[in-house]
């Protein structure tokens, strides 16, 4: 009969390894910030801008000279390519020199998003391509990285969702599904991982400004009665903020904070955070 042992409390990040996909901008930047903050080694991925990946390790190195930046490069569209990055990351030398056997902290957080809301207007290979870089390259992302985190019987999982993974949002079912499969697949791990360490959680974000996917609003002020539709023609950003029960766009910092609370606090695992302003 299997011997089941008392887990002991252990929420200390700083030393660990960080992976962060898709972490050359926006919330994934703004997370590489936050986990460099608390004391990690961070191991940057990015699919294509290069120099943009370098220029954030070169400023996280210059502010905390004692921890490590790695840049990663792997175009997860491509399954070899994505195959290839969790072992990419342990084997190097700089990683390796450190000591690091595992990824303890992984954030799930590339994704694509092309907004086609007519399911008239989605082909097979739109599906294909949502569901291959959203879900299965995740998945694929995730399993690598669990294997060292289960073998150290510590880590934690953060899924980067969205509310379309609800039904919501703007960029059509395809979307919304492949952000359901992300969701469902962090809720069924976190049942399975808990007895051994590892937590698995998601944050769910929608209307988060300063992304570049959102136009900020350029002016402060509306009238209840404005037609919100006719807003949108002259200010957008601002048009959208209004429709949001907290009259403001989210901010990735405010994202950053949710994935903090999860890498902190190893008593939360299967929960999905939803931060979309009041949305529903």
């Amino acid at each position: 009969m299997a011997t089941c042992y008392l887990q002991h409390k252990d929420n200390n990040v700083a030393g660990r390894l960080a992976l962060i996909t898709g972490a050359s901008g926006g919330i994934g930047l703004v997370c590489t910030q936050a986990l460099a903050a608390e004391g990690c080694d961070v191991a940057i991925h990015y699919g294509a801008n290069k120099a943009k990946a370098e220029a954030i390790a070169a400023d996280l190195s210059s502010k905390y000279p004692q921890q490590l930046f790695r840049i990663f490069s792997a175009d997860l569209s491509s399954r070899e390519a994505t195959r290839g990055l969790v072992p990419t990351v342990l084997a190097d030398a700089e990683i390796v020199k450190k000591g690091h056997k595992a990824i303890s902290i992984l954030v799930a957080n590339a994704g694509l998003g092309r907004r086609i809301r007519d399911v008239a207007e989605i082909g097979e290979d739109d599906w294909d391509e949502m569901m291959e870089v959203n879900a299965r390259s995740q998945f694929v992302v995730t399993k690598a990285a669990l294997a060292g985190m289960r073998a150290q019987k510590w880590g934690r999982v953060v899924m980067v969702g969205s509310i379309a993974s609800r039904g919501s949002g703007l960029n059509g079912c395809h979307y919304a599904a492949s952000k359901g499969a992300l969701s469902s697949m962090g809720q069924n791990l976190a049942g399975l991982l808990a007895p051994e360490g590892v937590t698995v959680n998601i944050v769910a974000p929608a209307m988060i400004g300063e992304t570049g996917m959102i136009p900020t609003p350029q002016g402060e002020t509306w009238k209840k009665t404005d037609d919100l539709d006719a807003l949108k023609a002259t200010d957008p950003g601002l048009a959208i903020a209004a429709g949001i029960p907290v009259h403001r766009l989210g901010s990735p910092q405010e994202v950053a904070n949710v994935l903090l609370m999860f890498v902190k606090s190893g008593y939360i695992t299967g929960q999905e955070v939803l931060m979309a302003g009041g949305l529903k």
